[in-house]
């Protein structure tokens, strides 16, 4: 299973593109806490960085609700800071409207993730996609090793943009990403993952490889039981 989980990681290399690609490293920390057995209340700060230093920052607050084992809608909100063409952070909102599918099926854990986003306050015209409104959906798996506190993981997501100038709807994004969780001592969770950010109908626009580091900790009702689970990341 790790071995076709890596292989899924190198595909976005295989096909041909236009675009160029640059690196940056995506940082995140997070502190859930658990309302009671269905609510749970997340806040999170993350930051982007490429070579020439912090580009992107935003918090972000959470609402999340379980129905069942099987289904988790959530609500977040963000407020982005992104550095322009001349070194000024401009200022935006953002509210994603989010619901998690999730099933086991033995040691694998299949997600599906369906987001809609929708931004306000849109002062620059170089945002891209993932900075419009959009349709996201994001398919994931990983698979719990037998006595292991490394969980790998693999998805990739779709961004499909509804109103991109003369474009209209059309699929804009693929980001692909494969990792690994590593549980903490106590209610604690780290995760190392490795995202390929492909841009799909803009040959104009940067593809992205990108270091992902993901902290997370969880608090109330029975923390050390649901520990806070980065299979599908939520700040991403």
């Amino acid at each position: 299973m790790l071995r076709y989980l890596l292989l899924f990681g190198l595909l976005p290399f295989f096909g041909y593109s236009q675009n160029s690609t640059v690196f940056q490293s995506w940082n995140e920390l997070g502190l859930n806490y658990k309302i009671d057995k269905k609510q749970s209340l997340g806040v999170e700060l993350t930051t982007r960085f490429d070579v020439a230093g912090l580009q992107t920052i935003f918090p972000q607050v959470s609402y999340k609700y379980k129905i069942n084992k099987f289904l988790k809608p959530s609500l977040d909100y963000r407020l982005i800071g992104s550095k322009d063409d001349f070194g000024n952070f401009t200022i935006q909102h953002r509210l994603n409207a989010n619901l998690q599918f999730a099933h086991e099926i033995e040691r694998l854990e299949l997600g599906l993730r369906m987001r809609y986003q929708f931004s306000a306050n849109r002062s620059q015209t170089d945002f891209g996609s993932e900075f419009n409104n959009a349709f996201r959906f994001k398919p994931s798996l990983a698979y719990n090793l037998d006595n292991s506190k490394i969980t790998p993981n693999a998805g990739m997501e779709l961004f499909c943009t509804p109103m991109d100038g003369h474009i209209g709807y059309h699929l804009s994004r693929i980001r692909w990403n494969v990792g690994v969780a590593i549980d903490l001592k106590g209610a604690s969770e780290l995760e190392i993952a490795y995202l390929y950010d492909q841009r799909i109908h803009n040959p104009g626009a940067l593809n992205r490889a990108i270091l992902n580091l993901s902290y997370g900790y969880a608090l109330g009702a029975n923390t050390n039981k649901d520990k806070p689970k980065q299979r599908t990341p939520h700040f991403l």
